[in-house]
């Protein structure tokens, strides 16, 4: 760093802001600094850039802090499975790494980017990570530059930054592949449109990939539901037409849907989840998206980031895939026979409700 300052004519406190991209300096001054590092060759070391930001800031002993940015009251996600397995492996591994996790809420801050920008550099804090916002959050004004930035999921999705993800293509193979291992000849697969447009459409990709590979007999082309309503009248054509052994299913209600078509669950069809809460995973078979180890690979790439003081928006983002595990239940059960696929021949009265809420 002398070498840069003297080839720069610059002091030494200023080579390390620069290239830190700090706005103190002007950025004439920094683009030349930039340019005589590059040309004398020097990389910095992030550990020690690491050591000397913990120094400049006289951290306290618990640690560095980080930022988990929400856009909805703190009640109200961690009154949610999904939400509450993501904090898990948020906080236990920022702990293993030495640092702490603040959470702070637009909520708490009337919904005011700006201040949240300034709330985060009045208290010294270099890493934020983005999760827990609202089902059709539109945030796109929050000024990330300066800050290394990682996404939870898909929560502000909005914001192109670097993420980390359930693995959704990985983990509904999985599910087929397991399903057909236990006898279930022609699985299908039943979600929402918006979730599977939420996860990238990976879900009716993994569905469709797995299909085309069969014959034709052992075909079932998946179900995407619009809206937060099921049509009685369309899952029973697509039921009669398609004859699945075995569902895999997000949201959805099924075991209903499936009573009113006078079918038993397993004996009739098999049923598996995919992703399901906590009441779910005691009993029913299906995926387990391992949440808590998204969340923990949430923080070992913000932390990778701020070693290498990757800030703001990326021109690329990346994202990070965490593999699911299969789970077994009393809904899958092996097959030694082929279940019947088909529902019974006399057909179940006609109802007045022609939809079903999730």
């Amino acid at each position: 760093m002398l070498e840069v300052a003297l080839a720069a004519g610059v002091s030494n406190a200023t080579v390390s802001r620069a290239l830190r991209d700090d706005p103190r300096i002007r950025p004439a001054v920094r683009e030349r600094i930039k340019q005589a590092a590059h040309d004398l060759g020097y990389a910095p070391n992030p550990l020690v850039q690491a050591l000397m930001m913990q120094r400049r800031l006289r951290q306290d002993p618990h640690g560095e802090t980080l930022a988990l940015v929400t856009n909805v009251p703190e009640e109200a996600w961690r009154s949610k499975d999904v939400c509450r397995w993501y904090w898990r492996g948020l906080e236990e591994r920022a702990t293993q790494l030495g640092y702490q996790i603040e959470v702070l809420s637009l909520e708490d801050l009337h919904g005011n980017p700006a201040r949240l920008r300034r709330v985060l550099l009045a208290r010294g804090i270099r890493g934020v990570i983005l999760g827990f916002s609202r089902r059709d959050d539109e945030t796109r004004a929050l000024d990330v530059s300066g800050f290394c930035v990682v996404g939870l999921s898909t929560y502000f999705h909005n914001l192109a930054v670097d993420r980390v993800h359930l693995h959704g293509f990985f983990n509904v193979k999985l599910a087929f592949e397991q399903m057909r291992q236990l006898g279930y000849s022609r699985p299908g697969l039943i979600a929402p449109v918006r979730n599977n447009a939420i996860a990238g459409g990976l879900w009716s990709a993994a569905a469709l990939d797995e299909q085309w590979q069969r014959p034709a007999e052992e075909q079932c082309p998946p179900l995407m539901v619009e809206g937060d309503v099921v049509n009685m009248t369309v899952f029973r054509e697509w039921f009669d037409r398609h004859k699945p052994d075995a569902l895999l299913v997000y949201k959805i209600g099924v075991m209903e849907l499936l009573g009113r078509l006078r079918l038993a669950v397993p004996a009739d069809v098999g049923v598996a989840y995919l992703f399901g809460t906590e009441e779910e995973r005691q009993a029913m078979a299906g995926i387990d998206g391992n949440l808590d180890r998204v969340g923990a690979a949430t923080v070992d790439l913000l932390v990778q980031k701020m070693h290498t003081h990757e800030t703001g928006m990326p021109e690329h983002p990346r994202e990070v895939l965490i593999t699911g595990t299969w789970q077994s239940g009393p809904t899958l059960p092996a097959r030694s026979v082929p279940a019947r696929s088909a529902r019974p021949s006399i057909r179940s009265p006609a109802r007045n409700r022609p939809s079903l809420h999730q």
